[in-house]
């Protein structure tokens, strides 16, 4: 019986009419279990119309009695309902859900309870990416949670308050636990080594799954946690330690996708109003992670407790939209040059001379003189060199295409290829005959070795009346051989096997399933 009364009440502070008769009860009850199973039913999508009155009534009830009897209902019913409310309310709508969940708090929080501990505090330390509405208690059994003590205890409301309005508004409440739910404080653990570059996490499982780990309808903490930690994480992903493109595309998608939502990009700060990024990789891309739960939110203010700067400011969505299309632009950037089929055209200017022959002097002295990790005037010469090669017919001068050939391989040899480039000059040199005839070789050992001045031979080779003749110089056919080439081509081909076998296992598995993602 007491029960019933407790529902019969809730109906009267819903709008109900409680019956003439007590035979009607049930139909009271039905009404109040209508109206639960509407903010049940609420969601980030649903009709602003309807929702917002839905939302307003609630958040209007806990208001006018926040520590009333009712306000466990009224809370947890605003919980349900804050996946809707941090997405799209109506104007007005959360700052009135968020001033009530606060007064709720205020209200109820010092009251005195014997339990040892809350559920809300579990759900602190497990709650990530802001979800409250999933971790709320059952309003299905609303008989069941009244009898739960430690539920409806005042203190585990006013806590589910504070979670509630921080999740709506971040860090619009105070005192909620300093708990980082224990996969984000996996994923700083695992970003700390990979952006300090002593990865033991695998750094391209670990960028693709936190790339694709923002939610179709994000809160405020979680959209601005995730630009931060895509910011922070650009850099190493575009030095060319990641080697596959995959990466770096979800990096660029999920960026893309959240621009829009930072509609916003104007803001009332000073320049210097703005969090400070630049210093340190690993703990801004930390930072990001704690901005997208409560719990890593608690943790985040006390880190920058002491920071001449609101810890609000890193929300601000001019703030986010800079950082979101820096990010982007280098990103783009280190796409092409990693991974892009890159335009060599422009350098026929630079190697051809008038008449169409290679100036070969000046080829091999950039490659010469530019023999170090990752020089890009290199690497983009070897391919010129290979694509001459491919351009040119097979029955051409033999030095005319020999050259090319040999150069691309040199550079092979002595430079960093990054991914895309080294893959297009192995699909050029796959095209070698990698078993010419026995017949066509009377050279044995008079092949050129690998050890030799390959700038002073080939422009000897290439032109003989212009440059002089090395001293241990090799006959042209013993260079034009095709098993000489052959085994020239091969040598590339392997080294290049060898240094992306990984990216080519990578990319074999893009290819074959590219719906495949690393995050759900």
């Amino acid at each position: 019986m007491l029960r019933l009364i407790g529902v019969v009440r809730s109906c009267l502070a819903l709008g109900g009419n409680l019956p003439a008769s007590p035979c009607v009860a049930p139909g009271v009850i039905n009404k109040l279990a209508e109206r639960i199973g509407s903010w049940r039913s609420v969601h980030a999508n649903s009709d602003s119309a309807e929702t917002d009155s839905l939302v307003l009534e609630c958040a209007r009830l806990l208001a006018g009695d926040p520590g009333g009897e009712q306000a466990p209902l009224w809370t947890f019913g605003l919980a349900a309902m804050s996946e809707y409310i941090a997405w799209q309310p109506g104007d007005g709508v959360a700052d009135a859900v968020v001033d009530a969940l606060l007064a709720a708090d205020r209200a109820l929080r010092d009251r005195p309870c014997g339990h040892p501990g809350h559920p809300y505090e579990k759900v602190v330390a497990e709650l990530e990416d802001d979800d409250i509405w999933h971790h709320g208690p059952d309003l299905g059994d609303l008989e069941r949670l009244r009898a739960d003590e430690e539920w409806w205890c005042p203190a585990n409301v006013a806590g589910f308050a504070r979670i509630t309005a921080d999740v709506i508004a971040p860090f619009s409440a105070d005192e909620l636990p300093e708990d980082l739910p224990r996969d984000d404080e996996s994923d700083i653990k695992d970003l700390d080594g990979i952006l300090n570059d002593y990865p033991y996490a695998d750094p391209r499982w670990t960028l693709e799954y936190l790339a694709g780990s923002l939610p179709s309808h994000p809160t405020r903490g979680v959209r601005a946690g995730y630009v931060v930690t895509m910011y922070a994480s650009c850099w190493y992903a575009v030095s060319g330690r990641i080697r596959t493109s995959s990466v770096l595309d979800s990096m660029i998608e999920g960026l893309e996708g959240v621009l829009p939502q930072l509609r916003d990009g104007t803001c009332a700060h000073a320049p210097d109003e703005h969090p400070e990024t630049g210093f340190d990789a690993a703990g801004t891309a930390a930072d990001g992670i704690r901005l997208r739960s409560p719990g890593g939110r608690a943790c985040h203010a006390a880190w920058h407790d002491e920071d001449r700067l609101p810890v609000r400011n890193w929300l601000c969505p001019a703030f986010l939209r800079g950082l979101a299309e820096t990010a982007l632009g280098e990103l783009r950037r280190g796409r092409e040059t990693l991974f892009g089929s890159r335009d060599t055209a422009r350098l026929d200017a630079e190697f051809l001379r008038p008449d169409g022959r290679i100036d070969i002097g000046s080829l091999t002295a950039l490659i010469e003189d530019n023999q170090f990790d990752e020089h890009r005037d290199v690497q983009e010469a070897g391919l010129w060199a290979a694509r001459r090669y491919a351009a040119l017919a097979a029955d051409a001068d033999p030095v005319e295409r020999t050259v090319p050939l040999l150069i691309a391989t040199w550079c092979v040899e002595i430079v960093e290829m990054p991914y895309g480039v080294a893959k297009d000059i192995r699909d050029i040199l796959s095209t070698v005959d990698a078993d010419p005839a026995e017949g066509q070789c009377a050279h044995g050992d008079a092949h050129p070795t690998e050890n030799r001045d390959l700038q002073q031979h080939l422009n000897h080779l290439y032109a003989p009346a212009e440059f002089a003749e090395p001293a241990d110089v090799s006959a042209p056919d013993a260079w034009l051989c095709p098993r000489h080439l052959a085994m020239a081509a091969r040598h590339a081909i392997e080294e290049i096997n060898e240094k992306f076998e990984d990216e080519d296992e990578y990319t074999a598995e893009d290819e074959d399933d590219p719906e495949t993602t690393s995050a759900d």
